[in-house]
């Protein structure tokens, strides 16, 4: 071998040892598992239970109904409530109708047992507890009087509970018409009841507390009329 070829060897043999060598492919990688969180598994379960319980729960529902006491033909504020005054209403299960608390069908004797009702009652309307009431109370601040009245002291139309009426001084029989405007207090029909005595009739009227003493104290002379301004507006 030549001694130019000799040298020329050893010049390729240094420039492939000083070459940078390729690096080997990585391996495959390795799966990793995953996490378990138990607290996002055990939410799950429970809004799979809870969703479970209420279609449980309407299923259940869904349909059922109560009876309940409904007003079939119009009661004004103290007249008697009877049984041909109410029917039988159904409500739904959850209906949100306890806020109202109806009367249960069930408590019909309860609630025409000597019963009036204490405001106009109308067609279509639930019955409530406070609905009816044995006598009629005037509220706070209200006194109720008694006027007897002949034929000729009320006028033919028949006096009803709720009617606004004004309760009006009359002269001594016989006497002259008064000059000027006679005393008179406004009130609200109550109740009326007929009596024997000289085909009179008791009326029951409200009126306010401070004008009560000076209405009875009239009523009893027997000089006073009732004069009607506007029928169940009380």
């Amino acid at each position: 071998m030549s001694s130019s070829t000799k040298v020329a060897n050893q010049d390729q043999h240094a420039r492939s040892a000083t070459k940078p060598q390729r690096p080997a492919p990585p391996g495959p990688l390795k799966p990793t598992r995953a996490r378990r969180r138990p607290a996002l598994i055990a939410l799950g379960l429970a809004l799979v239970a809870l969703s479970v319980l209420g279609s449980v729960y309407l299923v259940s529902t869904l349909g059922q109904t109560y009876q309940v006491l409904a007003i079939t033909k119009d009661v004004a504020r103290g007249a008697p409530v009877t049984a041909a005054n109410l029917g039988v209403a159904e409500l739904p299960v959850g209906a949100g109708s306890t806020l109202l608390k109806p009367v249960l069908a069930d408590q019909i004797d309860e609630m025409t047992t000597g019963k009036v009702a204490t405001a106009d009652l109308k067609a279509g309307q639930l019955l409530t507890a406070d609905s009816v009431a044995t006598e009629l109370r005037p509220p706070a601040g209200q006194s109720i009087v008694g006027i007897a009245l002949a034929p000729n002291q009320m006028p033919t139309q028949a006096l009803k509970a709720g009617d606004s009426v004004r309760v009006v001084e009359t002269p001594a029989t016989g006497g002259e018409p008064p000059a000027r405007a006679p005393f008179a207090i406004a009130a609200t029909v109550v109740s009326t009841q007929p009596i024997a005595i000289g085909e009179q009739t008791v009326v029951d009227v409200q009126v306010t507390s401070s004008t009560a003493a000076d209405l009875a104290a009239r009523a009893a002379s027997g000089r006073v009329a009732i004069v009607i301004d506007a029928v169940g507006a009380g």
